[in-house]
């Protein structure tokens, strides 16, 4: 016991040095693009009634209806990657301020044809460590809410039956987004879902029914990030002893060093492989930055996608792979062209104003595919 404790306690000595990545944001914003079939906007852990959350709402509704005057009758589909009600989900005894939270997020997606909206259940929204019956009554009440709120728009939260088993939304002829509910793949719960192995299938499933489509895989929990969740803390940000040692030593199974989490992401991968369909990215929340990292394992989706800071903020660390990353306020929109899809991350900045910041190409050949930004300080 004495030795495990030592081993932590060396492993967080180590780590106590890890730091926020600094990148130059872009000087201009990105060109218009002449043709888009279809956009997917990335609003993730907006559940926080926070000054921040209330500009980048603001920002994402803005940004929603210049979509409509620029490409009039083009898809379009926001996607709320979890922690939509924090702290502990949807409480009918807090009503009036839990179904507030959400209802903020409701009135961002515009009551227009061809505009949708996805609502996916985070840690948070399962009621944070709640035992499974009482999580997955938040979630129902939660899904109830949301149908009451959108008074027949074209909102919705999927999966539709509280299990991870993965809904497939056809947002344009060859771009699908598919949503799985990775709370529950950590939970287990002993429910008729089916096991997580019949999941599994399923989500092999629809990957390949969808082969030769462009993909983007969502999900609350990422696959790999720069943030505290992929053990990113650091003992001088004033963060509390015990949740730094949990962090390091993977106790929580929150965090992709735990046994449970780093299990979830190897079935994925194997499914992924096995279908023959690789999603283009996943697109993911949990950690309270934006950042654009590139997969290189080879049997995952080529891009993480991680848009996690709607309402809340964390330290983003750069990472093999990262492309960009910022701890601000924020969210992200994917554009898909005839042949492309254009990643565009827009941030909080200073003046409290939401801009883009970072924008570049998801292509997955290794020439044409999204150059790192440059690093604050680093010469030309």
């Amino acid at each position: 016991m004495i030795r495990s404790i030592a081993l932590i306690s060396a492993s967080a000595l180590l780590g106590a040095c890890a730091s926020n990545t600094s990148y130059e944001s872009t000087s201009a914003p990105p060109l218009p693009l002449p043709t888009v079939v279809a956009s997917v906007y990335l609003v993730g852990d907006a559940g926080d009634d926070s000054p921040g959350r209330d500009r980048v709402l603001a920002a994402v509704r803005s940004d929603l209806e210049d979509h409509r005057g620029r490409h009039p009758g083009t898809p379009a589909l926001v996607a709320f990657l979890g922690d939509n009600i924090y702290d502990v989900g949807a409480r009918p005894e807090f009503r009036g301020v839990d179904r507030e939270l959400l209802a903020a997020q409701v009135d961002v997606v515009p009551d227009a044809p061809g505009i949708q909206g996805i609502f996916l259940p985070g840690n948070h929204d399962w009621g944070k460590g709640a035992g499974d019956p009482d999580g997955q009554s938040a979630i129902e009440v939660q899904r109830r809410w949301i149908d009451e709120i959108a008074a027949g728009r074209q909102l919705r939260l999927l999966p539709t039956d509280s299990c991870a088993a993965p809904a497939v939304v056809d947002v344009a002829r060859d771009v699908h987004l598919v949503f799985i509910d990775t709370e529950w793949l950590l939970r287990r719960p002993n429910d008729p879902c089916g096991g997580v192995d019949r999941f599994y299938e399923r989500l092999e499933e629809a990957l390949a029914s969808r082969r030769g489509g462009r993909l983007i895989l969502a999900a609350h929990h990422p696959m790999t990030t720069g943030g505290p969740h992929g053990g990113n803390v650091s003992l001088f940000e004033n963060v509390p002893i015990l949740y730094y040692l949990a962090v390091k030593s993977g106790m929580s199974v929150q965090d992709l060093g735990s046994g449970r989490y780093s299990d979830m992401i190897q079935r994925l991968r194997r499914v992924i492989r096995e279908s023959g369909a690789v999603p283009i990215a996943i697109a993911s929340g949990h950690d309270h930055s934006l950042q654009v990292i590139r997969m290189s394992d080879g049997d995952g989706p080529y891009f993480q996608l991680v848009s996690g800071s709607a309402s809340k903020s964390s330290a983003a660390k750069r990472i093999e792979g990262t492309r960009y990353a910022t701890s601000a306020h924020g969210y992200m929109r994917l554009d898909f062209t005839g042949d492309d899809v254009r990643v565009v991350t827009y941030a909080l900045a200073d003046d409290d104003a939401v801009r883009p910041v970072f924008a570049c190409s998801l292509a997955v050949e290794a020439g044409r595919s999204c150059p790192e930004a440059r690093l604050r300080g680093r010469s030309p």
